[in-house]
């Protein structure tokens, strides 16, 4: 039959000419958002949701896959190919993962299907798909796939600084006592994606130090295959910020271009809409 097949969510930060290329599947998320439901999908709906999160204090998130996307796509896939590959955002930041597994379940036995947890996401997630689409068109096994998913996932980096506090500490990653300190005092958390979680590391008291401490974090690497800079659509609220942060990332890679994309709807309900965060492949 044809080539491994993969599936993955609009989270990840991919190309649309090589989506329509390599036949990749990417399912719309369902962002519920207080009492309000926002459809994300290929064809947009991010921007809304970033605007209402915006122009709103916190509010209870969760991101989620309907288990019937996963029906239709297994569905339809299993009828032109026998392996599946499912790559979504962390398990811990979309229950899409969960529905994925649940549905996976009853096709054994017609079709492999391999559901894994990324533990990234955004332009992380997209660089393990663009990785594993490449190596299914040259032919390779979903086993082969899978080990080559597996190696990549623990060099790639997400490093994030906030300038809200309130989405942390709705989401419980910080105390209502420490939100409200760090809020009246300016105190910027500096937030690494790690095992596919959001971990709060260090605290700064300046937005200069908490881009230095961005810069930092980068400087730590002897080796980069790719780096990016991760902003909010809403980045005309921080272009400064985007600018001294490529000036600073300029002094440590001085050959290298710092392209800036836009972090996802799912990270933004765990980081708030006006984050800005820096992403690192730390490459083989």
């Amino acid at each position: 039959m044809a080539n491994v097949r993969i599936i993955t969510d609009v989270t990840a930060h991919l190309d649309p000419e090589f989506v329509t290329r390599h036949r990749i599947t990417v399912l719309p998320v369902e962002i519920r958002f207080g009492e309000e439901t926002f459809q994300i999908s290929p064809e947009g709906g991010a921007d809304s949701l970033f605007q209402r999160m915006a122009a709103s204090p916190a509010l209870p998130a969760q991101a989620t896959i309907p288990s019937s996307l996963f029906q239709q796509t297994y569905a339809r896939l299993s009828r032109e190919t026998d392996e599946i590959l499912v790559l979504l955002s962390s398990s811990k930041l979309n229950q899409g993962y969960a529905q994925a597994q649940m549905v996976a379940r009853s096709y054994l036995g017609r079709c492999r299907i391999v559901v894994m947890d990324t533990m990234t996401a955004s332009w992380g997630l997209g660089l393990v798909i663009e990785a594993a689409a490449r190596a299914a068109e040259k032919g390779h096994s979903l086993d082969q796939i899978v080990r080559l998913v597996r190696g990549i996932l623990p060099r790639i980096y997400l490093v994030f600084i906030v300038e809200r506090l309130d989405y942390l500490e709705c989401g419980q990653r910080i105390s209502p006592a420490q939100a409200l300190l760090g809020t009246m005092l300016r105190i910027r958390p500096v937030l690494l994606l790690e095992d596919g979680e959001i971990i709060p590391t260090e605290k700064v008291r300046t937005r200069e130090l908490a881009i230095e401490k961005l810069a930092s974090f980068v400087a730590e690497f002897t080796k980069i295959q790719r780096i990016t800079i991760l902003s909010s659509p809403l980045n005309g609220d921080c272009q400064e910020m985007i600018e001294q942060l490529r000036e600073q990332l300029s002094q440590i890679l001085p050959k290298r271009q710092f392209p800036v994309v836009e972090y996802d709807p799912v990270l933004a309900c765990h980081l708030g809409p006006q984050a800005l965060g820096v992403g690192v492949f730390e490459g083989f």
